[in-house]
């Protein structure tokens, strides 16, 4: 029985040697190595870096052209909202149609189509036709001698996008008659 003893007090005595051995062993911190596939992965350019497709840029450069524009404009399918967000939205435009209406701080302007007396109304309740318009807010009062049918040439900042599908006009603001 006393061997017995001793053997089970050795091979406890040698567990807990070997048990505290192994928690002395250094612990090495993996090394931050670059694989291959971190230095291969390139950033993704952001929406402005990215190549612009043909038809954005022809919607871009016809901007200052309201009928020439918002027919590119429709055209760019699931490229509307990118091409919106960055490189339209707050640019200034000059644009020119028939005064429609006149309120006490902006005007709707039939930018593209032909005027035949239609009023606001008219357009903003059928087909597609208030794409064709663009309404003009201006910072203060607008005191003019205009009326509707008159031509104008509006300069300001565009700020609110129309939508064929949704038949929305568009909106700038800060106008100036030219």
């Amino acid at each position: 029985m006393k061997y017995k003893f001793l053997l089970v007090i050795s091979v406890l005595s040698l567990s807990f040697i070997l048990g505290a051995c192994s928690g002395t062993e250094e612990t090495k911190e993996p090394v931050n190595k670059h694989t291959d596939e971190v230095n291969e992965k390139a950033e993704e350019p952001s929406d402005t870096e990215k190549q612009i497709s043909e038809q954005q840029q022809k919607t871009i450069d016809s901007l200052n052209n309201f009928p020439e524009f918002i027919n590119n404009y429709k055209e760019l399918g699931e490229e509307k909202t990118p091409t919106w967000d960055n490189y339209l939205y707050g640019q200034e435009v000059t644009w020119s149609g028939t005064i429609m209406e006149i309120g006490s701080s902006q005007i709707w302007v039939l930018g593209a189509g032909d005027y035949t007396g239609q009023t606001w109304d008219d357009v903003n309740t059928s087909g597609n036709e208030a794409y064709n318009v663009f309404v003009a807010d201006f910072t203060s009062n607008l005191l003019t001698d205009l009326k509707p049918g008159d031509s104008v040439t509006v300069k300001g900042t565009l700020e609110s996008r129309g939508d064929y599908d949704l038949n929305y006009h568009w909106k700038i603001y800060n106008s100036e008659i030219q």
